[in-house]
């Protein structure tokens, strides 16, 4: 659990989790210069399993991510975030799916916070093939509801301070690795929404698209699954709802519908229905316009 300035939040995100937490588990905590007194309260647990590591000089969201990778020291490390709040039953769940043979698990999630309306959430599994080609449209999974084999993720490169996004990164570069991924239909995490988050930022998006890194994880990941690297990115993905396309975006679009519309046809039908309009609202389908 990073934190940086989370006095408000991370008593209930740390009670949270002890609770859901397996007796012989740790919650290693990094207070990344904060500035509050979120090292204080992260101290003050009087719960044997926190550990607690604090820098002088702020890292970051991926150098603080990575650091606390090198010092877990176990099989199994899940992340969670010092603004969230964990729900009973999420690690249960994930380990006995990471016993099924799978490396990395996800779930669904709740939104809470000022203006967010709680909804009920559609109970929508991804197998391992549906969480492979998901990831070429969007990144699904929350940071916080993730669990995985240490040696996954460690033999994937860990994250990458380079990345806008150093979660997705991680997960396009683990999947285009092999491994083996699932989302669980049920949530798992109230995720809180705030300003500060970088899918909040305004031209995040944007920032995304352009991003070398991500490109490159991207890229690895098609050239997984089709065999090449020659794809779109979100230059012409992201954006083409907001104007007309290109002839060159038209060329790179056309065959990616195709190819990925081929993948949609193995999944049970529920992945592939939600899949499929989750592309409409990323892509913008245009390549019939």
């Amino acid at each position: 659990m990073p934190a940086r300035n989370a006095e408000r939040t991370i008593g209930e995100a740390l009670t949270s989790t002890l609770r859901a937490m397996p007796r012989d588990a740790e919650l290693i905590v990094l207070d990344d210069a904060s500035s509050d007194r979120t090292l204080e309260i992260a101290s003050s647990t009087g719960d044997s399993r926190v550990v607690v590591d604090s820098v002088a000089q702020n890292l970051g969201v991926a150098l603080a991510a990575e650091r606390l990778l090198a010092s877990a020291r176990g099989e199994l490390i899940a992340r969670m975030d010092s603004d969230d709040v964990c729900l009973p039953g999420r690690f249960r769940a994930e380990i006995a799916q990471v016993d099924r043979g799978t490396d990395i698990v996800f779930s669904m999630y709740q939104r809470i916070g000022r203006g967010t309306i709680r909804r009920p959430v559609p109970p929508i599994r991804f197998g391992p093939e549906a969480a492979r080609l998901a990831l070429l449209i969007d990144c699904p999974y929350p940071h916080s509801t993730s669990l995985g084999r240490a040696d996954v993720l460690r033999a994937a490169g860990g994250y990458r301070a380079g990345a806008i996004a150093e979660d997705f990164d991680l997960w396009l570069r683990a999947a285009a690795n092999g491994a083996s991924m699932v989302r669980l239909g049920r949530p798992t995490v109230l995720i809180r929404k705030s300003a500060t988050q970088v899918t909040a930022a305004e031209g995040w998006r944007e920032s995304l698209a352009y991003d070398p890194v991500l490109e490159a994880s991207y890229q690895e990941l098609t050239r997984a699954v089709w065999g090449t690297r020659e794809t779109p990115w979100f230059r012409e993905l992201a954006f083409t709802r907001d104007g007309p396309l290109t002839a060159e975006g038209r060329a790179l679009l056309e065959p990616f519908v195709r190819r990925f519309l081929d993948g949609l046809s193995g999944l049970g039908l529920v992945e592939r229905a939600y899949l499929r309009r989750r592309a409409t609202q990323e892509l913008g389908w245009r390549a019939d316009s």
